[in-house]
């Protein structure tokens, strides 16, 4: 019998950690609130961190059972519990995501009032009672909050039931179905309370989970020493049904052990399920067939309670959502699932990766082994029976140090409690040991070499590629955002002079919608909590940049802007699966993140589980198990420009064996075709497994036509439905010398620039020699005047109070030594700083306006018309009267600003700060050109002061 202790407990602080000291388990404290189990102690005091104290009365008739135990159940208590009955100490637990019972039958008063008291240590940076939070299992709990973590939170966290015990009973039961031979092994714990040895007759059966028929049963009678007595039985089924991704049938193991000695019994039953996986041959397996695992992970973090939502439908959404999206694996990164997330993945057919709280940041003292151990050992023992979990994670991204090499050691500790599923090092292989395998698969005691360059006698490697360690087969990668084609081809090559990559962290995220989810946190009542405290104050900045910036001009309303960046991110998730899917050599690939997790935009949808706009369509898109991956380099180009189209077709062996008629072609802004190319793809009779990806057509192709986008479209014109099949580009047209007749001065030396200004028509002087009228634009470019020097810095403040406009191409020029603004011609100077875009990238944002004529602005911009010319340095002015034209704000990971085009008074004349990377592709890249063309002509006119506030 299990009663739930579920609902209103009281709490009370502990902050100077007395309370033991002054028997506060005897009795409730005065000042004692109400509060909810489940729940965080942060829900009733936010942001207190240290001891906290539990109480609960309940009352409970007699145990019928002869001898029987009352036995008290704690699903899991963060970080540390220590539990009182009626004022007797019945036991206490460190680690916060695991269960544990306390029998406390000494203590209970049956069919009377019981008081229990439970002392909770939610662990912070100061010690208390030895213990720290970093030298703790926390994940990436923190004090104080920051974007990139979870706020520090504890306390009661999962059900506390009451269990009315027969004094033998049946504790625990592990079930390990072998589907090459039908038999379940089966390791059942018996639990004799009495201080004798028992009679007692076990019987141990198998059936359907969803019909229940009983299949086979074992039975046997025995004497049942006192205490703990494992036993083990076989049970066998003919042909047993597999559990497949679509078929996810579930087999249930009973045990019941009836006791003559107390004249009682006891019944457990597990669910499980006959299925085979394992990495070989290149790829992972499931039941004999290659799966490309398609996975997303989560830290199961909600808002307002983190790790337990405030709706309990949020985490079932969760994976109800992902796998819509076509995926076929979750990764809990370092922290276990729920017990009801894991029943759900078993019965929905969602493979999983689970990792323990140990996983990330366990900092080192002298009781991390064991603190270690007891952190993984005790998540298998939870979660052993789930035949959705093919993996267990040991750590992520940690380096090669004490932690590292303590998981190393680990693996056969792992083996004797569970020698059936894959265990993976560390993901990332941030610690760079190549000679050290990235995973054991079932069976093996050994870290196995089989993935990217792992190899006996490996050397050990460094970090390259944002997060990245060459070779590595076990790979995270965060390159920056924008994507250039560079880093298209990196992702497209991965693996290639190494082995197969189990891609387990790459992702584009997006930005937090601040405007709403700060109404949600007021919607909720929860405006007090820590994270919708953070998520305000980050909002408050960038009001005060709306205002500054008057980014209504682009924008009705705030809800607008951050709508347009959410919307943005579903074509960055597709563009980098189009990468990763025509890499044959990436073998599975777990997207950042499942949800916006650790106070930040990562994932798919957000905190309060909505949908972002897009996302669903272009993850089942990008994840289909055949698809046309389709690329244009480069994404804009001049006309005429030979521009590489590739088509690369993504197939999980889906294809049967014969001819498929393939049609490509470009079409032009208008839809009119302007390339076409009609070909067989052929897929041969399976003697070996045929790639993941492959090659169907490559050429560079010479493109004339109207200025515009254009689409690269690829599909079969019979025999297969392949997603994907659209790559869009940009053809612009080069001017004809649209300066004739502008005079422009360099100020510095820049032949190349010269050069660029006389091709396109000006006349070129150099304000330190030839005389000019002061009006005339002066362009200031990466090498610098000095500021002694005639015609430096003090002239150049002389010219613009005159009249002159000047155009900064490269900030760099205003620098000396580490001062960045020492020669900038302003009184307030501001600074310069970089933002750079990865996971957490920048929104870049351009108005309406005379420097962006003929360019698509008036909004967000557009990466494939200005990919490589988008910044990573940003200026802050230090005044508020400058003109924002072009800027980019970061609201994916806490908050940072910046302009890219402003326009500053300076006496009569203007001052234009850019940090578009225009010098740098000047002559090649045609957003380049036309943004300083267009400058040129706002630098020209004679009415250009209008575009100024005064």
């Amino acid at each position: 019998m299990v009663y739930s202790l579920d609902g209103e407990w009281l709490i009370a602080c502990d902050p100077r950690n007395e309370g033991r000291g002054q028997d506060w388990w005897a009795a409730v404290r005065p000042e004692a609130c109400l509060t909810s189990v489940p729940w965080i102690i942060q829900g009733v005091f936010p942001g207190y961190h240290g001891v906290a104290w539990y109480w609960r009365q309940f009352s409970v008739h007699r145990n019928p059972y002869p001898s029987g135990r009352y036995l008290l159940r704690f699903w899991a208590v963060d970080y540390s519990a220590e539990v009182w009955v009626n004022g007797q100490r019945v036991g206490a637990h460190e680690g916060g995501e695991t269960p544990f019972v306390l029998d406390i039958t000494e203590a209970v008063v049956p069919d009377g009032k019981n008081l229990v008291a439970v002392r909770v240590l939610n662990p912070t940076n100061e010690p208390v009672d030895g213990i720290t939070l970093n030298e703790t299992p926390h994940r990436n709990k923190t004090v104080p909050i920051f974007a990139g973590a979870s706020f520090n939170h504890g306390g009661i966290m999962d059900s506390v039931e009451l269990v009315v015990a027969p004094a033998v009973r049946v504790a625990d039961l592990v079930a390990h179905p072998d589907p090459g031979t039908g038999t379940v092994n089966v390791r059942v714990l018996l639990v004799n309370a009495l201080e004798k040895t028992a009679s007692c007759a076990l019987q141990v059966s198998i059936a359907p989970s969803p019909s229940g028929e009983t299949l086979e049963t074992f039975r046997d009678e025995r004497m049942v020493d006192a205490g703990e007595t494992w036993l083990s039985v076989q049970l066998r089924i003919d042909h047993p049904h597999l559990w497949q991704l679509n078929d996810p049938f579930l087999y249930r193991v009973t045990a019941v052990v009836s006791c003559a000695t107390c004249s009682s019994a006891s019944e457990y039953s597990v669910r499980c399920g006959f299925r085979d996986f394992r990495f070989e041959n290149g790829y992972f397996g499931l039941n004999g067939r290659r799966v490309f695992l398609r996975g997303s992970h989560t830290g199961n973090h909600a808002p307002i309670g983190q790790q337990l939502p405030p709706d309990p439908d949020m985490f079932r959404r969760d994976l109800l959502y992902v796998k819509s999206m076509g995926f076929n694996m979750i990764r809990f990164i370092a922290g276990v699932a729920t017990r009801y997330q894991l029943n759900l993945c078993d019965e929905i057919g969602l493979l999983v990766y689970e990792e323990s709280y140990a996983g990330w940041l366990l900092g080192d003292s002298p009781r991390m082994r064991h603190l270690f151990d007891q952190s993984v050992y005790e998540m298998i023992r939870r979660d052993i029976n789930h035949p959705s979990i093919v993996i267990w994670g040991l750590l992520n991204e940690t380096n090669d140090g004490p932690v590292f090499q303590h998981a190393m050691k680990s693996l056969p500790a792992i083996r004797a409690i569970d020698p059936d599923r894959v265990v993976l090092l560390n993901s990332g292989r941030w610690d760079g040991q190549q000679a050290i395998g990235s995973l054991a698969n079932p069976g093996s005691t050994e870290w196995e070499c089989c993935l990217g360059g792992e190899a006996p006698g490996a050397a050990v490697t460094a970090s390259t590629w944002g997060g990245y360690f060459d070779g590595a087969g076990d790979a995270h990668a965060y390159p920056r955002v924008p994507h250039t084609a560079e880093t298209i081809s990196f992702l497209r090559r991965l693996g290639q002079d190494a082995g197969p990559v189990l891609l387990t962290e790459y992702g584009i995220g997006s930005a937090v919608d601040l405007w709403r989810v700060v109404r949600l946190f007021e919607q909720w009542r929860a405006e007090k909590s820590e994270d919708a405290v953070f998520y305000r104050n980050l909002l408050e900045q960038f009001l005060a940049d709306w205002k500054c910036w008057r980014l209504d001009e682009m924008f009705p309303r705030p809800s607008d802007y951050f709508a347009a960046c959410v919307r943005k991110m579903a074509g960055q998730r597709l563009l980098g699966l189009n990468a990763i899917r025509s890499n044959p050599h990436v073998i599975g690939h777990s997207m950042t993140g499942t949800v916006d997790q650790g106070l930040t935009g990562e994932g798919l949808f957000t905190t309060f589980r909505e949908l972002k706009p897009g996302t669903v369509d272009a993850v089942a898109d990008g994840l289909a198990a055949l698809r046309w991956c389709l690329f244009a380099e480069p994404v804009h180009a001049y006309e005429g420009t030979p521009v590489r189209l590739e088509a690369v077709l993504a197939d999980e062996d889906v294809l049967h064996a014969g001819a498929y008629p393939v049609c490509l072609q470009v079409v032009d802004p208008s839809g009119a075709k302007v390339f076409e190319s009609q070909s067989s793809y052929r897929v041969h009779e399976k003697g070996s497994e045929r790639p993941l990806a492959a090659l169907v057509f490559a050429d560079d192709v010479r493109i004339g036509g109207a200025p515009g986008a254009y689409r690269f479209l690829a599909e079969f014109e019979s025999g297969a439905a392949a997603a994907g099949g659209e790559a869009v580009f940009f053809v612009s047209r080069k001017p004809d010398t649209p300066l004739r007749g502008v005079t422009v001065a360099i100020w510095g030396d820049d032949v190349g620039l010269e050069n660029w200004l006389a091709e396109h028509g000006a006349q070129v002087i150099r304000p330190d020699r030839d005389s000019a009228d002061p009006r005339c634009p002066i362009i200031l470019s990466k090498t610098p005047v000095h500021q002694g020097a005639p015609g430096g810095f003090d002239d150049l403040t002389r010219r613009l109070q005159r009249g002159s406009t000047v155009i900064c191409l490269d900030p760099c020029v205003f620098a000396d030594g580490d001062d960045q603004t020492a020669f900038l011609p302003l009184d307030r100077k501001g600074r310069f700083h970089s933002v750079v875009g990865w996971l957490y990238l920048k929104d870049e944002w351009a108005k309406r306006h005379p420097i962006f004529d003929g360019m698509p602005a008036g909004g967000l911009l557009d990466y494939g018309f200005y990919r490589e010319i988008i910044p990573d340095l940003l200026y802050s002015p230090g005044e508020e009267s400058c003109e924002a034209v072009a800027g980019a704000i970061r609201a994916s990971q806490g908050y940072s600003s910046g302009l890219m085009i402003s326009i500053h008074r300076v006496g009569a004349g203007r001052l234009i700060i850019n940090t578009f990377r225009i010098r740098e592709n000047m002559g090649t890249h045609p957003a380049a050109d036309m943004l300083l063309l267009n400058m040129l002509r706002v630098a020209s006119r004679s009415d250009g002061d209008n575009h100024v506030p005064t």
